[in-house]
């Protein structure tokens, strides 16, 4: 896992599922709007049936995560002058957290992955 801070302000985590530890294991902070961790499990682990009680959650927010299952991909981050400040490169079974900073993507190989973002959806980029 690499943690990416703007000044002192955790602005982003990329993760491999390479150095996956046995159980599961949180990313993101519990406050965070999205939750991301790992999970490794071996066959015939069952994980109890269960259901999430609804409670109001309220998130100001938006946060994204990319999950790259073929290709690669590069993210340039960017600070609040609009400068860019970092560049990460996504391969493979590899994820980046999104927290709260501009950011660009882009696609360096032919790629595909999921994005998860908290909802619901509302048009609201602005571009740089």
């Amino acid at each position: 896992m690499q943690k990416i801070f703007l000044g002192k302000k955790l602005v982003a985590i990329k993760a491999s599922l390479k150095s996956v530890r046995d159980g599961t294991h949180p990313l993101s902070l519990p406050d965070d709007a999205l939750q991301i961790m790992t999970m490794k499990r071996p066959k015939s682990y069952v994980a109890k049936a269960h259901r999430h009680i609804p409670k109001r959650r309220i998130t100001e927010l938006l946060q994204e995560c990319l999950i790259v299952v073929k290709g690669k991909v590069r993210f340039d981050l960017f600070d609040s002058r609009e400068k860019l400040f970092k560049k990460v490169l996504v391969r493979e079974g590899e994820a980046m957290l999104i927290l709260e900073v501009a950011h660009e993507v882009r696609y360096l190989e032919d790629t595909l992955a999921y994005e998860l973002k908290n909802g619901p959806f509302i048009d609201d980029k602005q571009f740089l």
